[in-house]
């Protein structure tokens, strides 16, 4: 039976199918060979027989004739005289006239030319008494039975004991005989009857003889791989520690090859596409790309001992002034990806225009789809900005003054961060311009988009300054080399657009062909990082909403999560609150967040919530952007009811960053219209579909959205 070829390359199955075909020749002319030696020891066994029968006949006629002479009584011609011979000496003439016989009959040419006679030594009269008419076969010596099969049969004592009758062969294989069973392996199915030197593999088929069987080394290999995996060896963090071939880490970057790049980027899970993306950095200090103060506030500040992957890529193409669309889990980073070019090109630009900004408005924007995640996005950023003083950077959100935030815009802020809407009225009323703003960042594009800030983006991006890049690739990249070479003599004449987005409807695409030009799309992590396969998903199924109340209880009093962070979601504000008093009458510490708070309320219970052993109550403004660490456990009270895409980035607070996570949704009948789509986003996730819900009918229904990941 052919061995499995899968898994090998073309090269490797073509080179194990010339293996496999030099193996069959071999043991067709072995055969063929085993065939002619079988066929010559068969002629040579018939003409033996034919001697000792002819012997055997001539014996015959020498009995009967001496019987019928003493019978007819007719005298024995002697010379004219009769001679008596004593009966004993008669039978050792006769004993005698058998041994030249037998010496004839066993003269045989050995295939070695070796020639092979009867032993001399006379036989013991005592044991030949009344041998007479006894086969000349049977009358040899063992040693000289065990001499002619060794020249018909060869040196093998298998073929030796299976073809002969000598009894002390017998036992010697006795032994062997008995450990022998009945069904033979398949090591044993092929019996061939000659031996070691007679192997034709090695020395007629070159190919065989010198390469190593591929199958072999699969298997061999494949043995090896399992056995990393009991031992814990075969990670990706010893991958990335170490590399056996050339030490990419440290290996000087004038050495570094594409291959050498490629290695890299897969070490990482990190994926390029389009935009000509630089090779990544390996650590912050790499090509001197980062300016001291940021490496500074790296290091000491936000305790970073090595770029996350989404840095690794993101800050070079950033570096380079070229548009791109980031697709990474929130957690990873995303901030310090976007932020230190962000930063750096501030500090490039000459000293004059960092001090105008009071008359022309920011250097750079960041747009957010909500005041929790454009304040989170602030104080990062003022962490990038310890060293740096001069750059100063303002959130612009709404629930707050906007008078207090027009006096500060009016006193000059580098870098404004803000949500799409209170941003747009500070533009139609006046209290900032855009003139020399070159450097927009929209995080969670498609979250913005899902809330309705289409139009709001397309008024702050076209109230920007600065031109669109060139829709020719290579002109585009012609002008990007031109404003890099400005920046230290002034304002560059084209605008960088960076977008990060965790999936990619519609209108963000719409609006990514329309504002960015040729950008390179970076993906960090596999496929199932966006499937939140990291959480474990649990489905408990009611019989009817008013059984939520003990379930959630039993959830919340979970000894296991007493001192964690547990949110809770809910999908109207109106409930939320009562929720909140329904969990602090069953023990546990509780605030609550929806839009129905005010800036200072929401603050105050974030910061709550971020201590630990507190339940939070939100609403779907908490589902997304917030980066709220260590969060154990999701609870779904009311499943969402628009999209699959909410409960994917609410069941997103938990799992972050790598980590594992739970989540558990109550479900009743009530929520047919996300059964479609949540059976079908549990089964992509590898979690298990509760029967009851595998069962309803509206669960077979088709899913109105594709599920982007």
């Amino acid at each position: 039976m052919m061995p499995s070829l899968e898994g090998l390359t073309e090269e490797q199955k073509q080179e194990a199918m010339a293996v496999a075909a030099a193996a069959r020749r071999a043991e067709e002319r072995a055969e063929q060979r085993a065939l002619e030696r079988a066929l010559e020891r068969k002629r040579q066994e018939r003409e033996l027989e034919k001697l000792q029968q002819q012997k055997q006949q001539q014996n015959r006629t020498s009995v009967v004739g001496n019987t019928t002479s003493r019978n007819n009584k007719k005298p024995i011609s002697n010379g004219g005289s009769v001679k008596f011979v004593p009966k004993q000496q008669r039978q050792q003439q006769q004993l005698g006239e058998e041994e030249h016989g037998k010496k004839d009959a066993a003269v045989t040419e050995h295939g070695n030319g070796t020639i092979l006679k009867k032993d001399q030594t006379k036989p013991n009269p005592q044991t030949t008494k009344g041998t007479a008419n006894v086969s000349t076969a049977s009358a040899w010596t063992a040693q000289e039975r065990k001499e002619i099969r060794k020249a018909y049969l060869g040196t093998s004592t298998a073929a030796l004991a299976n073809n002969g009758d000598d009894p002390t062969l017998e036992l010697e294989q006795g032994r062997k005989k008995k450990k022998k069973k009945g069904i033979m392996g398949k090591k044993a199915i092929f019996r061939f009857e000659w031996d070691d030197t007679d192997d034709t593999l090695q020395s007629d088929d070159l190919l065989y003889s010198g390469a190593v069987s591929l199958l072999n080394n699969k298997k061999r290999k494949s043995k090896m791989d399992d056995e990393q995996e009991r031992t814990g060896s075969n990670n990706k963090s010893s991958k990335r520690s170490s590399n056996a071939e050339n030490n990419i880490n440290t290996k000087p970057l004038d050495k570094m090859t594409p291959r050498d790049w490629r290695i890299f980027r897969e070490n990482y899970e990190i994926v390029t596409k389009g935009g000509r993306a630089p090779p990544p950095m390996r650590s912050f200090e790499d090509g001197n790309l980062l300016h001291p103060n940021l490496l500074r506030a790296l290091k000491t500040v936000m305790k970073y001992r090595e770029p996350t992957p989404i840095q690794r890529q993101a800050i070079p193409i950033g570096m380079q002034r070229r548009d791109m669309i980031g697709i990474a889990e929130t957690g990873s980073g995303k901030t310090c990806a976007f932020g230190c070019p962000l930063i750096q090109y501030i500090l490039q630009l000459p000293k004059p225009i960092q001090q105008r900004v009071a008359e022309q408005g920011p250097l750079a924007l960041v747009l957010a789809p909500t005041r929790e995640l454009a304040l989170q996005i602030h104080g990062e950023l003022d962490k990038l900005l310890t060293f740096c003083r001069d750059i100063i950077c303002c959130p612009i959100v709404g629930g707050q003054n906007l008078q207090n935030q027009a006096q500060q815009l009016r006193k000059g802020v580098h870098v404004v961060v803000g949500t799409p809407g209170r941003i747009n009225e500070c533009i139609e009323m006046a209290y900032m311009v855009l003139n020399q703003c070159l450097y927009i960042v929209m995080d969670e594009g498609d979250r913005m988009i899902d809330m309705g800030f289409a139009p709001q983006l397309e008024s702050i991006l076209e109230a920007m300054g600065g031109t669109l890049k060139s829709e020719d690739e290579k002109e585009a990249y012609q002008q990007e080399e031109a404003d890099l070479t400005l920046l230290q003599k002034g304002l560059p004449k084209h605008r960088l657009t960076a977008m990060f987005s965790a999936t990619m409807p519609p209108e963000v695409e719409q609006m990514a062909k329309r504002y960015l030009r040729h950008p390179a799309v970076v993906s960090v992590g596999d496929q199932d990082s966006r499937k939140n396969a990291r959480i474990s998903q649990r489905i408990l199924y009611l019989s009817s909403p008013a059984q939520k109340e003990n379930a959630l209880r039993s959830l919340v009093m979970n000894p296991q999560f007493m001192r964690e962070k547990v949110i809770v979601f809910v999908n109207e504000k109106k409930h939320a609150d009562g929720i909140g008093r329904m969990i602090e009458r069953f023990g546990r510490r509780c605030v609550v967040l929806h839009g129905g708070k005010s800036q200072e309320q929401r603050e105050e219970n974030l910061a709550s919530f971020r201590q630990g052993g507190v339940v939070l109550v939100a609403t779907d403004v908490a589902g997304r952007g917030l980066d709220i660490p260590d969060v154990a456990h999701v609870i779904n009270y009311d499943l969402p009811t628009r999209s699959i895409d909410s409960y994917n980035h609410r069941i997103g607070r938990t799992g972050r960053a790598g980590k594992k996570g739970l989540a558990t949704s109550l479900m009743t009948d009530e929520d047919e219209g996300i059964m479609p789509a949540l059976k079908a986003y549990l089964e992509a996730t590898g979690n298990p579909v509760p029967d009851k819900l595998a069962r309803h009918p509206a669960a077979s229904g088709t899913v109105e959205r594709n599920l982007i990941y």
